[in-house]
């Protein structure tokens, strides 16, 4: 026995009566039920337009899908009684679909009407909705030409029905999109503007939209992707951005309209700024690499830099590392320390020295790990503590053991 869908003969039923014609374990989580009705207001997924929630009797109605005509309602736990059920749907989430779900209608005509651009995908989130069309891309102008004309139809206040043509009639309709059903046809049609094959939920007239506004734009494949919110949706997303706006003005010391001028010269001048200190940085390194190499321990013909770090960027010891492996004859064994020890070992391409075996016979020192190569190897370790021993003990194997 198929289900009797209360929501396509009124839209707006929040609370109705049922009798369950039949329970189960849901087999997707056995941890719920799933619960049958004679009727039913709980709107199923499809279409592009996510189920209702709410609750049947003390149950909570946690998903909500059809098979065959028949509405599965989930819920957390199955019920005794089975006449005469109270049923109430979760109207806050029903009705932002609703308004989000004939925002897109509305969209969609016009995207058709202005630029000959058909909707080929739907997606109704909880947070955004976006539609695709089939236009590679449009400038900023021509969709705020699209907001415009979309929420002159909002102000109009249209008359939203819907419509249950015979195969017959549904041939003398404009419509939009053909249906992709034979049977059971319902067309939802916006006064004489549009007409749309859709199993959906919408308000009763086009003013409960509220408002459209499209967030963003971009390509997606071949086609345009659109994503856009409706109603309280649009409402939330002006509350934040105008607190933002607000405050980011106020930081800077600008009214609000300047914010972005003021934002963009930030960003330049914080660009320039960048550019002085890597040059700046650069300068001082270069500085600190010929200290350190003047400052080098001379043995065997070799000049052995071994420097411990307080608190310096490990990016900053590895630079100074590398730079010192460009000196003839030089092995640079430099570690620094912060939360946890870090060390690199190099030296330039003619010491006959392995730095990555070096490296592997004094980590355990810092209880640590990592690897490299024979000219360069770098790791770390959580025994900060002893990172100068780590140090002291490379060199002596150097000293003893490599170049004696």
């Amino acid at each position: 026995m198929k289900t009797e869908k209360l929501f396509w003969q009124n839209t707006y039923l929040k609370e109705f009566t049922a009798n369950i014609l039949s329970t189960g374990v849901y087999e997707k989580d056995p941890t719920k039920s799933f619960i049958v009705l004679d009727k039913t207001a709980f709107y199923p997924e499809g279409g592009g337009q996510p189920w209702d929630e709410g609750k049947i009797g003390n149950s909570n109605v946690s998903y909500v899908y059809e098979e065959e005509e028949i509405i599965y309602h989930v819920v957390d736990q199955a019920l005794i009684e089975k006449e005469n059920i109270f049923c109430s749907i979760d109207w806050g989430r029903r009705f932002d679909f609703m308004q989000q779900h004939l925002g897109q209608h509305i969209l969609s005509r016009v995207f058709e009407e202005l630029y000959d651009a058909n909707t080929v995908g739907f997606h109704l989130g909880n947070d955004f909705v976006t539609i695709d069309i089939n236009k590679p891309s449009l400038s900023f102008e021509e969709i705020q030409l699209v907001e415009e004309k979309a929420n002159k139809v909002i102000y109009d206040n249209l008359e939203v029905v819907s419509l249950f043509p015979t195969k017959d009639e549904v041939l003398q309709l404009p419509l939009r999109k053909q249906p992709t059903v034979e049977d059971g046809i319902r067309i939802v049609k916006i006064d004489e503007i549009d007409y749309s094959p859709c199993a959906g939920t919408h308000p009763k007239n086009t003013g409960s939209v509220g408002i459209i506004k499209i967030r963003k734009w971009e390509k997606n494949k071949s086609n345009l992707r659109i994503e856009f919110i409706c109603g309280s949706r649009a409402l939330e997303d002006f509350y934040w951005k105008n607190i933002q706006i607000n405050e980011v003005s106020n930081l800077l010391s600008v009214k609000d309209i300047e914010t972005q001028d003021a934002v963009t010269r930030l960003y330049q001048e914080h660009r320039e700024l960048n550019k002085t200190l890597k040059s700046l940085k650069k300068s001082l390194l270069d500085y600190r690499v010929k200290e350190l190499h003047l400052s080098a321990r001379e043995a065997g013909g070799y000049f052995l830099v071994v420097k411990e770090f307080e608190g310096e960027d490990f990016k900053d010891i590895k630079t100074i590392a590398s730079a010192l492996s460009l000196y003839p004859n030089t092995v640079a064994l430099l570690g620094t320390k912060i939360d946890k020890a870090q060390v690199v070992f190099s030296c330039s391409k003619e010491v006959p020295i392995n730095m990555n075996q070096l490296f592997k016979e004094v980590i355990p020192l810092i209880n640590g790990k990592g690897g490299g190569n024979a000219t360069s190897a770098q790791g770390g370790g959580d025994e900060a503590y002893n990172l100068e021993s780590l140090l002291k003990a490379a060199e002596q194997k150097i000293i003893m053991e490599y170049i004696k």
